[in-house]
């Protein structure tokens, strides 16, 4: 399967969620389900490694992407930069 699936029945309390395996959601919701049994369920683990599981509805959120404007861009990569420069002499200084 390579589908992501959300189901919210309106007269529960959780939410259905079907990952495809490979992915970050399911390693979270994994690792939720572990550090979180009482809130995060895992019904299934499928034998193509898709997964199911229930979660409470306040996990389930949906927001449009952040705007950033060009002069952020610009400020963030030159972030990004400087830390990869400073990360490259200190694997020199080694």
């Amino acid at each position: 399967m390579n589908e992501f699936v959300i189901e919210w029945t309106k007269d529960q309390n959780y939410a259905g969620v079907t990952v495809p395996s490979g992915t970050a959601l399911k390693s979270k919701l994994i690792r939720y389900s572990k550090e979180r049994p009482d809130e995060v369920n895992t019904m299934a683990i499928n034998e193509d490694g898709s997964a199911y599981f229930h979660v409470p509805i306040n996990y389930i959120k949906v927001s449009p992407p952040r705007k950033v404007s060009e002069e952020q861009k610009q400020a963030a990569g030159e972030r990004l930069r400087k830390m990869w420069e400073e990360k490259k002499g200190e694997n020199q200084n080694e």
